[in-house]
């Protein structure tokens, strides 16, 4: 399923046990993760997209 955070989209899947995370918009980012539920999965994705944007903004100073 599609989402969006901060204007970015990603997607969150269930594959056997572990939840995927992807977010095409950063470099084809792709990861697998084991945690209980998707909500935390979804906390995943913010933070890395969270990161990436002060990343990115660093890298512009």
């Amino acid at each position: 399923m599609s989402f969006h955070h901060r204007g970015i989209e990603y997607f969150i899947g269930l594959y056997s046990t572990k939840f995927t995370i992807s977010i095409p918009a950063l470099k084809n980012y792709f990861k697998e993760i084991e945690v209980k539920k998707v909500d935390t999965a979804h906390s995943k994705a913010q933070t890395i997209i969270e990161d990436e944007i002060q990343r990115i903004s660093k890298d512009k100073i």
